[in-house]
């Protein structure tokens, strides 16, 4: 039996360091936003201006932002990992569609729950259209190894 279990965790992971990077790089990102609020609340360093149009809050949102770029990193090199393991539990071309189709998936999940975003039908036919294809590759065999041929050929 072919496990799939690595393939599919580094979709899901790769699905991850980018939406890592969304939260860090973005100018709307929640995690930006919520730490200019907590910053301006909190302490008295909202009227401290640094520079011209930059506060010591804004400042300060840097170190939120510098956690979920580590955070992204960290996924992104434990990501290669599982690909390439997953790549050695069911194959290249399984590993590749499969961590292709989780992390299709996963992009979608975090779009609509984290960032509001919607599905078009032309989205929907194509995730079907993946969808079909990784239950393809996953079902063909792969094995041209003359050997297990000739085994094979020996019991019929």
């Amino acid at each position: 039996m072919v496990v799939f279990r690595l393939a599919v965790l580094s979709g899901v992971l790769g699905a991850t360091s980018s939406c890592l990077a969304k939260y860090a790089l973005a100018g709307d990102s929640p995690v930006v936003l919520w730490s200019l609020d907590l910053c301006k609340d909190v302490t008295s360093l909202k009227e401290t201006i640094l520079l011209e149009g930059f506060s010591a809050c804004d400042a300060i949102s840097f170190v939120p932002r510098g956690l979920c770029l580590l955070l992204m990193i960290a996924s992104n090199i434990t990501m290669a990992g599982m690909f390439l393991e997953g790549m050695n539990e069911s194959g290249s071309v399984v590993g590749t569609a499969l961590a292709s189709a989780a992390n299709f998936i996963a992009s979608a999940v975090f779009g609509i729950f984290l960032w509001g975003e919607t599905i078009s039908s032309q989205w929907l036919v194509g995730f079907v259209m993946v969808l079909v294809g990784v239950g393809l590759l996953s079902g063909v065999n792969f094995n041209h190894d003359p050997e297990t041929k000739a085994n094979k050929k020996k019991d019929a």
